[in-house]
């Protein structure tokens, strides 16, 4: 029988719609979507770099997704069977304090304004999400647009991004005779193994955690360059001292459509002054910025080397008040996980190791979180965790250690607000006094380091 997951799925939903799973032929018309949608005015012409986007995604050295990973409806009623809905999935791999997890990862939603409102995401995220669980992913993640997701069960639940930025006005000059002690050079394929070593040093510091593939790591410093006709959104760059040896790396736009230069990365090595290196990074960005207006007519002029780095990065301490300017607070990841006990179960080791480094070592007992619509159970015997399952409160007699409304628990179980802060906002989150200090244990607050760039 027929699965919407299956990649031959096809389902009419009237009025001449069809929604299915792409293909190559159906590369062109996405493109043409996307190139109508994102536009900042309804007047403005196709964006020509939305084509780009679309044509170097479903290429089939793309490292997240191929040709037929698009969930498309298309209008057969009219001329040409435009598609005028669709949202992609990529795959990556996130860890939790360690211990991988497959994710499913819908991006590029996008949908014709002549045909919204229909409920036509909605059934492109039910295609989505079959397809995902179908594939083993035990949570799926999205960075989207403010609130519209949580229609499909998804929940803020991890730090995306924070903005500080730099003026440019104020960057150090450097002295006049005194030569530039760091500069940048393009990475190449030889310096994987160093920037895979740096980039898992920082993410290790957050809970859940990005694993970066050594095919996107090769993509995103070489494998693009077969392609040149279709763009790069990513430029990693090697920090280099005056005897050409690697002190760091750091990943920037490509290209800017307005006076900021973003700045996704930034790493050293063990042992480099971060407080001495910066102005000398700063110079070099803000060279590399000035080159892209010299290649470019209409890129507008620097003021701004914005950092989206993450609240924890140490160069926010380095640069300082003056340097470092908070400009929008942190976003975040929508995440949605399904069945939660399944995930639970997974990273089950990882709740032991802190039930253990913890002054409830040793642990015995049970604690039921009751979740208004469902709840959960979790069983613990000197420690180990021997049973985690759905749990429905009674209607009499009923005997939760805790109370989140739906969803909200995504945030205390990813680390992204603690209990305290969730009751503040929220009157009907309740925990009893003997199951707080368990759940703090289990679930501490620290950010995470997913930037989810690609």
């Amino acid at each position: 029988m027929q699965t919407t997951a299956d990649s031959s799925y096809r389902r009419e939903l009237g009025n001449g719609l069809v929604l299915r799973w792409s293909t190559e032929a159906d590369i062109g018309r996405i493109a043409a979507l996307h190139s109508i949608v994102h536009r900042n005015h309804a007047d403005d012409p196709p964006n020509p770099n939305a084509i780009k986007v679309i044509n170097r995604m479903m290429n089939n050295d793309y490292p997240l997704m191929g040709p037929n990973d698009f969930a498309i409806i298309e209008d057969t009623s009219r001329d040409g069977n435009p598609v005028v809905a669709c949202t992609c999935m990529w795959k990556q791999t996130w860890t939790y304090e360690g211990i991988p997890f497959s994710i499913g990862r819908p991006e590029m939603v996008a949908t014709d304004p002549a045909y919204r409102n229909r409920g036509l995401i909605r059934s492109l995220f039910e295609m989505f999400h079959a397809r995902s669980e179908a594939e083993g992913d035990l949570v799926q993640a999205i960075t989207g647009i403010a609130y519209f997701y949580r229609q499909f069960g998804y929940e803020y639940a991890l730090e995306l991004i924070d903005q500080r930025t730099t003026p440019v006005a104020l960057i150090p000059k450097i002295p006049e005779g005194v030569a530039e002690s760091f500069t940048l050079r393009p990475a190449t394929r030889d310096d994987i193994p160093e920037l895979e070593a740096l980039y898992k040093r920082r993410a290790d510091s957050g809970i859940v955690t990005e694993r970066v593939s050594y095919k996107q790591w090769l993509y995103e410093v070489e494998t693009w360059k077969d392609h040149p006709e279709l763009g790069h959104a990513l430029h990693v760059q090697i920090i280099i001292d005056a005897t050409a040896q690697m002190i760091g790396f750091l990943a920037t736009d490509v290209r800017r459509s307005n006076n900021k230069l973003n700045v996704w990365l930034l790493e050293f090595v063990d042992g480099v002054n971060m407080q001495a290196a910066m102005p000398a990074v700063l110079r070099a960005l803000q060279t590399y910025s000035l080159n892209m207006e010299l290649a470019r007519a209409d890129t507008p002029v620097l003021s701004e080397i914005s950092f989206n780095l993450g609240t924890t990065h140490p160069v926010h301490e380095v640069l300082g008040k003056e340097l470092d300017r908070e400009t929008e607070p942190p976003y975040a990841w929508y995440i949605r996980v399904k069945d939660l006990p399944a995930f639970l179960r997974h990273i089950a080791p990882a709740l032991e190791k802190r039930l253990a480094a913890s002054p409830l070592a040793g642990y015995s007992g049970e604690i039921k979180i009751d979740f208004y619509r469902d709840g959960l159970r979790m069983v613990f015997e000197q420690g180990r965790i021997t049973i985690i399952e759905s749990w429905r409160a009674p209607l009499y007699a009923a005997d939760a250690n805790a109370s989140f409304p739906p969803l909200l628990f995504l945030q205390v179980l990813f680390g992204h607000r603690s209990i305290e802060a969730l009751r503040y906002i929220f009157p009907d989150i309740w925990v009893s006094n003997e199951a707080r200090l368990l759940l703090k244990i289990l679930f501490p607050t620290r950010p995470s380091f997913v930037p989810g760039w690609n």
